[in-house]
């Protein structure tokens, strides 16, 4: 295994989100342990750009989405750009992209933990899109959610001891700012985590009016 660290690690999003932007990091993500990609904003197409380029080469990999957070125009368009970036045209084809993609939607925090219970242990990298989005819903008791969210990252664990399983995770709101514990829980779990950014502002080209 890598000798990345399990740190926070800050990182900025260029063109190309991170990690699909850094074929190191992209290595990385692929080793099979539990990484997970947090920050204030959402973190799914940092999660889809990277599916994306693995299904572009022709890894199957599966995505569950827990914040309603699939984007296939944005899959397509990504997958047309890669055909310019070294891969070969059928190869970087989005309708092959796309197939080589699974996607299943989970719209409350138990259909989202079940879906992970249900899933077989096997290689195939696994991507969790707003893994906590559900989580956060007041509509369930905290203490629910954080008995629930310990026993989904242990199913988390069980298929990271085999392939890669990368998570996305977002802040909670302020009006769930009780809910931190969940979002602690899960990076004390997690075998690498990441910290995502927004990029600095570019500086203004144009001259000054006055």
């Amino acid at each position: 295994m890598s000798s990345l660290p399990s740190a926070l690690v800050a990182l900025t999003s260029p063109d190309w989100p991170i990690p699909a932007a850094d074929p190191e990091l992209l290595d990385a993500i692929l080793e099979p342990r539990l990484a997970l990609f947090w920050g204030a904003h959402t973190t799914a197409r940092t999660l889809l750009a990277a599916a994306t380029v693995l299904a572009a080469r022709g890894q199957p990999v599966r995505i569950f989405d827990g914040g309603n957070r699939f984007d296939g125009y944005f899959v397509a368009r990504l997958a047309r750009q890669l055909s310019g970036r070294g891969l070969s045209p059928q190869m970087a084809d989005p309708q092959a992209t796309l197939t080589r993609i699974r996607l299943s939607r989970a719209f409350t925090c138990f259909q989202l933990a079940e879906l992970i219970e249900n899933t077989p242990t096997d290689s195939e990298p696994l991507f969790v899109l707003e893994m906590l989005a559900t989580f956060y819903d007041e509509s369930v008791p905290l203490a629910d959610s954080e008995r629930l969210l310990a026993i989904t990252i242990t199913h988390l664990k069980r298929l990271a001891a085999i392939g890669p399983v990368i998570v996305g995770a977002r802040e909670p709101q302020t009006l769930v700012k009780e809910r931190w514990s969940l979002l602690d829980r899960l990076q004390a779990a997690a075998d690498a985590a990441w910290m995502l950014r927004p990029p600095e502002p570019a500086e203004s080209l144009q001259p000054p009016l006055f």
